[in-house]
């Protein structure tokens, strides 16, 4: 007989410890309390904490959802019901399918996610891993693309020392246990057995169930749903159990809540043991590749964390998610629970305000869209009331409308989520930080400029996009017209929404800086600024690790190269715009493949989506982005104001015009506006071409023309009500050269 020596014993690697996945839904950090859920308060103390944007292909999701996330890796649903409930999930019967499998693949096949039911549970079989499952969720997360559950299926014992010993028992023979602790479901949003739900054959061993008993009924009548607490204080009963089963074997315990409870909101989630980067999870915040936030993760991030845990290689797999790691070490486990629970309030305020600024935004612009229409176009001498008075209230008006939308992202400064009326303080901030803006762009020595003001206004909004990008996106997450936590589409970088923005403020900041300039006869310094602020644009937006954004440099490269070649005194012709074009595939197509060559974890949307091309899931992404385009077309919100805008851009900008026949336009009192500014008109035609862009290679559909247009075309008004107060009588003299405006108080 052969004994390894000591040099061969220290060469072997030693087999990674076993892993259990407590599987949860519903359950939040503010359902932990010291006395009622000790086993996760315990785990705060402990080990590393976060959060979990649970979103499915709904955005609110099932318990069938969030373990169907675990068997796929990626989004994936249920069939929804009719009436909206979810489907209470059932174990195996005498078939040893799981029930209602069928329902989950051909959900599956109707989206565009790409996803496979039983995607995990071929891999693990296909890899010869041992493994377990407890519970009805536990079938769905292991099951083959047959629907059958690999390894060993029991079902959830009825009491707490049955579940230790079955845990125990499970991690002496597995590599791998995934247990179903049940799901938390709030008043009114119970799960109901679907029709074509088999009832499972089996009986659970053990002892009478220890689970609180409801309070009991008064009225014969009425029908009480537990509470939250008491059905926390049983799902905690569950995970204790569990996490005790697990002591013996020192195995990784990952405790993820998978799904919402009914109303939608961000999940707990906390983990101990040895982490896939070989570090402890202990004392820190967990995050993950896919959000790149402290504190946040998604539930599509347990796969690839199980199949590293368990020493299986998942680069080959079209996973969604990344590995659920600890961050640094942090303070005490008071402040990281405390942490959690302000961004869990954070983005469920958000929710509340968003939509409601949202519909106010839209309709103060219609007001003046109509106004403007009226008043700009309206004859007589500009200095004379009543035009003049109506035209000052315009540009003040229009200012403070352009401001709007970056100070809704400057909200984020100020912590108004943590007051006690936060709705009303949330409206309080935003309306002193427009006033802030407004105030400066009016008293400033730029304010004797024709487009100093709107340009101060657009340099803003470009200046807090851009930094806001560079340190980690904090303003623009969970912000009314920023990414939401909870719709779990963006967790860092550059937002379509932000996106738009940044374009049409950047090619109106890039024409108020080279308009003085060419007026100055420095026609090389102007072209040199308008290339050099693309340039920046462009990088800050499409760079990895900055915006991330892989359908905004693009648009961002065509519309400031169109800009910049008419600045230069050429034309824009389709050889040009062809040249354009293929920069700017060769660009983003460069970020994607220096973002896809990082380690899977490192990637950012840029390499994931280039991992996706690989994977020839192009066209389900594809799909999917026209689907949401489709969606989204007809918002009422968005048509009012990109109709709105553009009908009000044609009448300024090309409505004044001089006609042939005419003498420099004498017929429109805005005739003379293009002349006084002559980039004004290449400068809407970028940014339209750009917006239009956007539209196409994102999914906002018409979300991105309409966020540019909500700080395009009230910068425009602001400048035409400028030129209209500095010319009393409307135009320019046929033999006055264009030239600056008289300064308009």
């Amino acid at each position: 007989m052969l004994l390894a020596t000591p040099a061969q014993a220290a060469d072997d690697p030693a087999p990674p410890p076993p892993v259990l996945l407590v599987g949860v839904t519903g359950v939040r950090w503010d359902d932990v309390t010291t006395l009622t859920t000790p086993a996760l308060w315990s785990l705060s103390r402990e080990g590393a904490i976060g959060l979990v944007a649970a979103r499915s292909v709904a955005s609110r999701s099932c318990p069938a959802d969030g373990w169907l996330a675990v068997s796929t890796g990626t989004r994936a649903a249920d069939v929804r019901a009719d009436d909206g409930t979810c489907r209470t999930l059932r174990d195996p019967g005498e078939s040893g399918q799981v029930p209602g499998w069928d329902d989950y693949v051909a959900a599956a096949d109707a989206e565009s996610y790409g996803a496979t039911p039983g995607l995990f549970g071929d891999m693990l079989a296909d890899a010869g891993s041992a493994v377990t499952g407890i519970g009805p969720g536990a079938s769905i997360a292991l099951a083959d693309t047959d629907g059958i559950p690999v390894g060993a299926h029991q079902v959830l014992p009825t009491s707490t020392l049955g579940i230790t010993r079955a845990v125990r028992d499970a991690l002496d023979a597995s590599q791998l246990v995934v247990v179903d602790a049940g799901s938390l479901r709030d008043p009114g949003y119970a799960t109901t057995a679907r029709p074509s739900t088999p009832q499972p054959t089996e009986t659970a061993p053990g002892d009478v169930l220890e689970e609180p008993s409801p309070p009991e009924v008064s009225t014969p009548d009425a029908i009480l749903e537990p509470s939250r607490a008491l059905q926390a204080q049983a799902i905690d009963a569950r995970i204790g159990a569990a996490i005790a089963g697990a002591q013996r074997s020192g195995a990784t315990v990952l405790v993820v809540s998978l799904a919402d409870s009914g109303r939608t909101a961000l999940q707990l989630a906390a983990a101990t043991g040895l982490a896939p980067n070989g570090e402890q999870y202990a004392d820190s915040l967990l995050t993950s590749g896919s959000t790149r936030q402290a504190g946040v993760i998604q539930t599509v991030d347990v796969t690839p964390t199980l199949l590293d845990g368990i020493g299986l290689d998942n680069s080959a797999a079209a996973l969604s998610g990344a590995e659920i790691l600890p961050g640094p070490p942090t303070s005490a486990a008071t402040a990281r629970v405390a942490h959690l629970l302000d961004v869990q309030r954070h983005a469920t305020m958000v929710t509340r305000v968003s939509g409601a600024y949202s519909t106010r935004l839209v309709l103060i612009q219609a007001v003046l869209f109509i106004a403007a229409a009226i008043i700009l176009t309206r004859t007589g001498r500009s200095d004379r009331a009543p035009l003049r008075p109506a035209l000052r209230v315009l540009k003040v008006g229009a200012l403070a409308l352009a401001a709007a939308p970056v100070a809704s992202f400057l909200t984020n400064t100020v912590p108004w989520w943590r007051s006690d009326m936060p709705v009303t303080t949330f409206w309080w901030v935003l309306l002193g930080w427009i006033a802030v803006i407004t105030v400066v762009a009016l008293v400033g020595p730029w304010r004797r400029n024709l487009l100093g003001p709107a340009g101060l206004v657009a340099g803003v909004t470009v200046a807090v996009l851009v930094v806001d990008a560079c340190t980690g996106s904090t303003l623009v997450i969970d912000s009314p017209m920023g990414a939401h936590r909870v719709l779990a589409a963006r967790f860092y970088g550059m937002s379509n929404q932000a996106f738009a923005l940044l374009t049409a403020a950047g090619l109106l900041l890039a024409v108020a800086i080279a308009d003085p300039l060419l007026r100055r006869g420095r026609r090389a310094l102007a072209t040199a600024v308008v290339a050099a602020l693309g340039l920046i644009l462009v990088v800050v937006d499409g760079a990895p690790g900055l915006g991330s954004d892989f359908g905004g440099p693009p648009a961002l490269i065509l519309a400031f190269a169109m800009l910049t070649i008419v600045v230069s005194g050429r034309k824009v012709s389709w050889k040009w715009i062809g040249l354009i074009a293929l920069v700017g595939v060769v660009v983003v197509g460069g970020f994607a493949v220096l973002d896809w060559m990082r380690p899977a974890a490192d990637r950012t949307h840029l390499g994931r989506f280039f991992a996706t091309v690989l994977d020839g899931g192009l066209w389900d992404v594809v799909g999917r982005k026209i689907a949401v385009n489709l969606r989204v077309l007809t918002s009422w919100r968005y048509l009012v104001t990109a109709i709105g805008g553009v009908a009000l851009t044609w009448l300024v900008v090309v409505g004044g015009r001089p006609r042939r026949g005419e003498l420099m336009g004498t017929g429109s009192p805005l005739a003379g506006l293009t002349r006084a500014v002559p980039l004004l008109r290449p400068a809407f035609a970028a940014i339209a071409a750009a917006l239009t862009v956007g539209f196409l290679m994102n999914d906002s559909g018409i979300v991105v023309p309409a966020t540019g247009i909500a700080v395009a075309v009230p910068c425009l008004v602001a400048a035409a009500a400028q030129w209209r107060l500095g010319e009393p009588d409307g135009e320019l003299s046929p033999a006055e050269p264009a030239k600056e405006p008289a300064r308009a108080d």
